[in-house]
């Protein structure tokens, strides 16, 4: 790669972009009529999620109650999987409906309904003939071990997360989305790449940066990293190449390549890890007990019946669901270090890296619709990423290492 040997660049810390002059930024704001909407958006989607939990559950509680599980056991055991997963994404539709529905009205979506319900049933399927193949082998285990399913269940699970991983852009991500090498799209891009790479000291080979033809159904801003080993990838959207042209592209790059550096995915597959222990625990723990006390009532012999798919799908919600905060909490740490790593890998590359990092936190909650004073418990509960106005104000204020050296260690 050019710039990482240092022959593409005559100084590897040479400023790459040259930005023309805009007001300084000196915290997040919104104009009346945008906060007005940003408002609405939060409180719209807040309610959506809340509300498509206690559907979620409303839902399972009536395949219990109906004994649906009893009902279909005589289907033969992959289709009766599939069949209970498809019935349980069936009956929650209205909720994702309203998702798309809300979107839509706020503007943040652009994507007609007739292709958002072709993506939705891609999903369906998706996670019905996933989930089949995985119940099978699953319900067996059960048989076999009625007193540790759970542990070998979790050991079998390992691998398996890291091969979802891995698949994830290779196979899933595909289905939903265009994705086009950078260096067919936007060559003069890769190059700037480059130069972060050279100031961080890492090599990232140009067929592992993609443009995502999202401007096909969002006027949403993203970037990310996903895969794993060989798979792993750095993504853009084109829409926020468009809309951080510049410096601002540059920090939020920085931010992405502090994700990819910092092997945070790595790190959120281990805490995943430790998540599912406790979680398969509590699972068997919850549905043992369920079972022994109203069993009869709900048609089912033993968690290891067939018929106790829609209790597991139960209590795996509500394990999900009371976990998320720590999930976000833990994200929320992983983002806030890549932060720290933008503003340091940036320094000497990006003209006043903390103020183009401060506009694209502007234009990113501009465009996204983020609140200027969201609910400490929204929050708590629900962000993976600290606040749009901490990450600006803390952009503005933090102070990286001398441009000759080498980026600041992240805490």
């Amino acid at each position: 790669m050019p710039g990482s040997s240092g022959t593409f660049f005559s100084y590897p810390l040479a400023p790459i972009v040259q930005s023309r002059f805009v007001p300084p930024v000196a915290k997040y704001t919104l104009p009346p009529d945008l906060l007005v909407k940003a408002i609405h958006f939060a409180q719209a989607r807040h309610a959506l999620y809340f509300a498509g939990f206690a559907f979620s559950l409303l839902v399972l509680w009536a395949m219990l109650r109906l004994r649906l599980g009893a009902r279909l056991d005589r289907l033969r055991a992959p289709v009766y999987f599939a069949a209970v997963l498809a019935i349980f994404g069936l009956a929650g539709i209205p909720i994702d409906i309203a998702h798309h529905a809300v979107s839509l009205y706020f503007d943040i979506s652009i994507q007609p309904w007739l292709p958002w319900l072709w993506d939705w049933t891609k999903e369906q399927v998706v996670f019905a003939a996933i989930g089949a193949a995985l119940l099978w082998p699953f319900y067996g285990l059960m048989r076999r071990s009625p007193r540790r399913w759970w542990l070998w269940a979790w050991l079998a699970s390992l691998p398996l997360l890291v091969a979802g991983v891995f698949a994830g852009p290779l196979v899933f991500e595909p289905l939903f989305n265009k994705f086009t090498p950078l260096s067919q799209t936007r060559p003069e891009l890769v190059g700037k790449i480059e130069a972060l790479l050279h100031r961080a000291g890492v090599t990232i080979p140009p067929d592992r940066l993609f443009e995502m033809s999202a401007s096909e159904k969002t006027n949403s801003l993203n970037a990310y990293v996903s895969g794993f080993g060989s798979s792993r990838r750095m993504v853009l959207y084109d829409t926020i190449i468009r809309k951080e042209d510049g410096g601002p592209l540059m920090t939020t790059i920085g931010h992405e390549l502090g994700h990819y550096v910092l092997n945070h995915i790595p790190q959120g597959l281990a805490f995943t890890a430790v998540l599912l222990f406790f979680g398969y625990f509590l699972a068997y723990k919850a549905a043992t007990s369920v079972v022994s006390k109203w069993g009869a009532v709900l048609g089912m012999s033993s968690v290891a019946d067939r018929a106790s798919l829609p209790l597991l799908l139960f209590v795996a919600l509500l394990l999900s669901f009371f976990s998320d905060p720590i999930a976000n909490a833990f994200s929320r740490r992983v983002e806030h270090q890549a932060d720290i790593y933008s503003l340091e890998v940036c320094q000497g590359v990006v003209p006043n890296a903390s103020q183009e990092a401060g506009r694209a936190f502007q234009i990113e909650g501009e465009t996204d619709l983020d609140e200027p004073d969201p609910n400490p418990f929204i929050v708590w509960w629900l962000y993976s990423h600290p606040p749009t106005p901490d990450r600006l104000r803390f952009a503005l204020t933090y102070s990286p290492r001398n441009s000759a050296g080498p980026p600041r260690p992240v805490p």
